[in-house]
């Protein structure tokens, strides 16, 4: 197995849906943890401010590199977890 696929094909559950892909489930945290950092910064360290500054800016961010995940994950096949 390759590290390209180990890393974008989908994951297929034991119901035999396939699941999101190892570079999606990072791609989040790599998108949430330095949002929130930054939000926490720019939020003179309050914490529903930099929630709401975080949940604004990751919507907006997220769903562009799932997008672009997804086009990667559909040259393989899933992996069975």
């Amino acid at each position: 197995m390759t590290a390209a696929r180990w890393l974008f094909a989908p994951l297929v559950d034991v119901e035999g849906t396939r699941t999101p892909s190892r570079a999606a489930r990072l791609w989040l945290w790599m998108v949430l943890v330095p949002v929130f950092a930054w939000a926490w910064r720019v939020s003179e360290s309050t914490m529903i401010p930099s929630l709401a500054i975080t949940g604004l800016v990751a919507s907006l961010l997220l769903p562009v590199g799932w997008w672009l995940l997804s086009l990667a994950a559909g040259r393989f096949d899933g992996l069975q977890t």
